[in-house]
């Protein structure tokens, strides 16, 4: 157990009160814009969230089909990686809306979410992974994207071409060891 003295409170106070970085501003932005599309079609906060997670879901399988095309096997696999890695930095908002799941009974939310869903296991699918295989790669692969998305998201200084190269090691590594996925169900 974690005991919070005085210099771990005032860290946390101090976090609190600081300033908006870049990253807080263009997830806001984000937000608002997206929020601005479906003025009036919401009238509870569980309905916008609902609402910016199926913008959420729209916008990257669009990215996805996009990168992919034309792309096979594990071709296909990196491009959708780097596609789910660039559609969170363009659109944090987004992103972070459609990063949960919530357990929702609109039939919109789960379209959005099924399409998406059907996309990701064609492109998994194409690389032969596919039933208990393909659940483990998609809950992998949004691990990875996220958390390099937050670590790039939330580092004091942005060094892009570094958090690039290293992502571009970590989708190979990715990629490499889905062979072990086939193996094991």
């Amino acid at each position: 157990m974690v005991s919070f003295d005085r210099t771990h409170i005032s860290e946390v106070e101090r976090v609190i009160k600081a300033p908006a970085s870049g990253w807080d501003k263009k997830v806001a932005a984000d937000l608002v814009s997206e929020m601005e599309a479906f003025f009036g079609k919401v009238d509870t906060i569980p309905q916008m969230k609902q609402a910016l997670a199926i913008a959420g879901y729209q916008g990257l399988q669009r990215q996805i089909e996009k990168a992919v095309e034309g792309k096979t096997h594990l071709d296909a696999v990196r491009a959708m990686a780097h596609a789910m890695r660039s559609f969170a930095l363009g659109s944090p908002g987004l992103a972070v809306a459609s990063f949960r799941d919530p357990d929702v009974d609109n039939p919109e939310y789960q379209k959005a979410a099924g399409q998406l869903a059907q996309v990701v296991l064609r492109v998994f699918a194409g690389a032969d992974i596919s039933g208990a295989a393909a659940r483990h790669a998609i809950r992998i692969l949004k691990s990875l994207v996220r958390g390099f998305v937050l670590n790039e998201m939330s580092a004091p200084v942005a060094r892009p071409i570094e958090y690039q190269q290293s992502y571009v090691f970590a989708v190979e590594m990715f990629v490499g060891g889905l062979g072990e996925l086939r193996k094991e169900t």
